[in-house]
């Protein structure tokens, strides 16, 4: 079977455990050449497309549209057209994947599309096909899988149906439904949404984050904006900001690393992730090398990433690599907020809304532009003495400026 290709789902970025298929390129019967691009996949918030690593004819599909799959998990299979069907029903009942796969249909019962799909419910009209995933969550929730009603394409049954199911009371409503009478809305998860709510939970209940806040005079940061603005060029606040960022982090280096299983990673640049807000979610784009770019020149690389995050184009190296992370809330009135550490980076700043308030200069009340700045630091690589000093050279950095 040497000629015969298994289409796995691949291992993009160290992050992923899953993927959703969102688009097949290539329908069955297809013939694909070398370096072709077969399907779409979303995974860590992006879609990434998977290229045939040989030739041949794409004999079948196992993974439908929309379906998440672990790391290693059989989609399909990549065959030369005089490979006959027997041996490529062998050669996905003896694949070894992440979860046990469903046996082949028999080549004469069905057509080659669904000879190697997932098993089809009992009881069902065969259009509901239930991947080995929803299979076994159904399993662990205790969930009779020929009571699920399928939402997904053709009648598929998701992991949401059988979620849904698990939640079901005996009379078959839901507390939700039974509470709001019909009026509740629901939106299921897409899979942006669901990669972002696992990698939030796993960094909340991972990390042992720790918080540091204090407030910055921006009245110098505002000047030398107003400078620049006037001699043509185009930075924000959030640009400067992240500008004095990057330079504190050269003199702090060990508030700019990452922690990549029981190694900690310290960058010799600052690789500062610039957290952009979609309607998909929150993206934490790269603005690569930023200790040795300009202000000007951060404003024009956070201007692309932003328009590729709202576009859906971003590739997988504009949101990897990061050192460190900047949030900022302060356009949406946002005082102050804890930011939650974006693995495998040590360290978020979140930034408020910079306000005019009253504070002592000199001996004697005065009115200074504020802004309150919290450092949420992941304590297994940063102490908080080191959190405090890069607090700390970040408040010259800013005041340096004039």
């Amino acid at each position: 079977m040497s000629d015969i290709c298994a289409i796995a789902v691949p291992k993009w970025g160290i992050e992923m455990v899953e993927g959703t298929v969102s688009t097949w390129l290539k329908e069955v019967g297809d013939t694909i050449s070398k370096g072709d691009e077969v399907f779409e996949m979303e995974s860590d918030k992006i879609v990434n497309v998977w290229e045939a690593p040989s030739a041949g004819v794409l004999r079948r599909r196992i993974a439908e549209e929309g379906d998440t799959l672990p790391v290693g998990e059989l989609l399909g299979v990549i065959a030369p057209a005089d490979v006959d069907d027997a041996a490529i029903d062998s050669f996905i009942a003896d694949f070894s994947g992440p979860t046990k796969k469903a046996e082949p249909t028999p080549a004469a019962a069905a057509p080659a599309v669904a000879k190697a799909s997932a098993s089809i419910a009992p009881g069902s009209d065969g259009s509901r096909r239930v991947n080995p995933v929803v299979k076994r969550l159904a399993a662990e929730l205790g969930v009779d899988i020929d009571s699920v009603i399928g939402t997904g394409r053709n009648g598929r049954i998701t992991k949401e149906d059988v979620e849904l199911a698990a939640t079901t009371d005996g009379a078959g409503t839901t507390e939700a439904a039974s509470t709001a009478d019909g009026d509740v809305e629901i939106i299921p998860l897409t899979p942006i949404r669901k990669t972002i709510a696992r990698r939030l939970t796993e960094a909340k209940q991972d990390i042992p984050h720790f918080y540091l806040t204090r407030e910055f005079d921006l009245d110098g940061l505002l000047a030398h904006r107003k400078g620049l603005q006037a001699a043509g060029g185009k930075v924000s606040v959030n640009d400067l900001l992240v500008w004095c960022v990057a330079r504190a982090l050269m003199r702090e280096p060990r508030a700019n690393v990452n922690l990549v299983g029981d190694d900690i990673h310290q960058f010799k640049h600052a690789n500062v992730s610039v957290a952009i807000a979609t309607d998909e979610g929150l993206f934490p784009a790269t603005v690569y090398k930023a200790d040795t770019l300009t202000p000007q020149e951060i404003s024009a690389a956070t201007a692309i990433l932003s328009e590729k995050a709202k576009a859906g184009t971003l590739a997988r190296e504009d949101i990897s690599n990061g050192s460190f992370t900047v949030s900022n809330l302060g356009m949406f009135g946002v005082s102050t907020f804890n930011a939650i550490v974006n693995p495998p980076m040590g360290a978020i700043l979140a930034l408020g809304k910079a306000e005019p308030r009253v504070v002592v200069k000199e001996g004697a009340p005065a009115v200074a532009t504020m802004i309150n700045a919290t450092l949420s630091c992941d304590h297994r690589v940063i102490d908080g003495a080191v959190g405090a000093g890069f607090l700390a050279v970040l408040a010259e950095e800013i005041a340096a400026l004039i």
